[in-house]
C-alpha cells in the first residue's frame, strides 16, 4: 500500500493559476516581433507552455534567446494582473489541505518575482509553506532538483509526496524524483498527450484531488 500523502507540490501555471491567456498572449507578442507571420493563434503556440523560456526561444533564434525572453516577461509583467485567475475551487482545497496538516508547495519555472505576485494576485500565498521559483534553483523541470530541494527543505520524504502539474515536465519531474506525479485534466495539455509520461494518477478537479488525497489518508477507505 502507498504511503499516505503529507506533503502536496503544485506547479503554478496551468495548475493553480489559468495563466494560459496571458502565456499564449506572451507568446505572440513575442513572435510578432521576431517571427512575423509564423504563430498567429494561441493554438499555434499551445505546445510552447511547459518548457522554460530559454528553451522554447534558443530552439527557434539561438542568437536572439536573451532578448526574446526580455520582450516576453516585459509584455507578460505588464498584462499580468489583468489576465491571471485562479482555476474553480482553489483557495478551498488549499484551505481543507491545510487544515490537514499536509506540507503545500509550490514548484515553478515561473521567475520568482512574477510566480510570489500571481500568488499575491490570487490571494492564496499564504496557504504554501514553500514557494519557489524559477530563479531558487539550476535546473528546471522535467530535471528533478527543484523536487528534491523542495523535500528537502520541508523534511519530506519521496513516499509521502506527490506532485501536483498540468505539463509532461512536473510529471517526468515527479517520476525521476520517485513521487507520485498527479496530472490535472483542465489542462492545455490533453490526456493523450501525457499519458506516454506516466502519471501517477489524473483528477478533473481540484475538489476531485482533494478527494483522492483523503482516500490515500485513510488507507483506501471512504
Amino acid at each position: 500500500m502507498m504511503a499516505s500523502v503529507q506533503t502536496v507540490l503544485f506547479d503554478f501555471d496551468g495548475t493553480l493559476a489559468d495563466t494560459n491567456h496571458l502565456i499564449a498572449q506572451s507568446y505572440l507578442h513575442v513572435f510578432e516581433k521576431y517571427l512575423p507571420g509564423r504563430f498567429q493563434t494561441e493554438e499555434s503556440v499551445r505546445h510552447f507552455n511547459g518548457p522554460s523560456l530559454e528553451e522554447v526561444f534558443s530552439e527557434l533564434l539561438p542568437e536572439k534567446t536573451d532578448e526574446m525572453v526580455a520582450t516576453y516577461r516585459e509584455f507578460n509583467h505588464e498584462k499580468h494582473d489583468d489576465l491571471i485567475q485562479e482555476f474553480p475551487c482553489v483557495e478551498e482545497v488549499l484551505g481543507k489541505l491545510k487544515k490537514s496538516d499536509i506540507r503545500l508547495a509550490v514548484v515553478s519555472t515561473k521567475n520568482s518575482f512574477i510566480l510570489k505576485r500571481g500568488l499575491e494576485v490570487l490571494n492564496i500565498q499564504n496557504y504554501f509553506d514553500l514557494i519557489l521559483g524559477g530563479t531558487d534553483y539550476q535546473k528546471v523541470k522535467p530535471d528533478p532538483e527543484a523536487l528534491h530541494l523542495a523535500m528537502t527543505k520541508l523534511s519530506s520524504s519521496p513516499a509521502e509526496t506527490i506532485m501536483v502539474g498540468d505539463n509532461p515536465q512536473d510529471i517526468e519531474a515527479a517520476n525521476r524524483a520517485k513521487v507520485r506525479g498527479i496530472f490535472v485534466e483542465w489542462s492545455h495539455k490533453t490526456l493523450a498527450e501525457v499519458k506516454p509520461y506516466k502519471p501517477y494518477q489524473t483528477v478533473k478537479s481540484m475538489v476531485e484531488l482533494q478527494e483522492w488525497i483523503t482516500l490515500q489518508n485513510n488507507g483506501g477507505r471512504e
